[in-house]
């Protein structure tokens, strides 16, 4: 029953739009209306996959979400 509770609660902090790292995932699902799970889980999932590009579009996006938000 444990690793259920911790499996629980993991997927409930996913969801959650407070800021896990730089707040990239949650200002990107905010902003186009999409799952805060999900688009963590797809970050999560490019950033494993190729950490060098994954991490320098995150990077980059962390720059650029704020003045889009900004501008709406």
């Amino acid at each position: 029953m444990s690793a259920f509770n911790s499996t629980d609660r993991y997927i409930r902090r996913m969801k959650r739009p407070a800021s896990l790292v730089c707040g990239v995932a949650a200002m990107m699902a905010d902003k186009f209306n999409w799952s805060c799970l999900w688009t963590r889980v797809v970050w999560a999932a490019v950033v494993l996959l190729n950490p060098a590009i994954g991490l320098l579009i995150y990077f980059v996006l962390a720059l650029v979400l704020p003045k889009w938000e900004a501008n709406t």
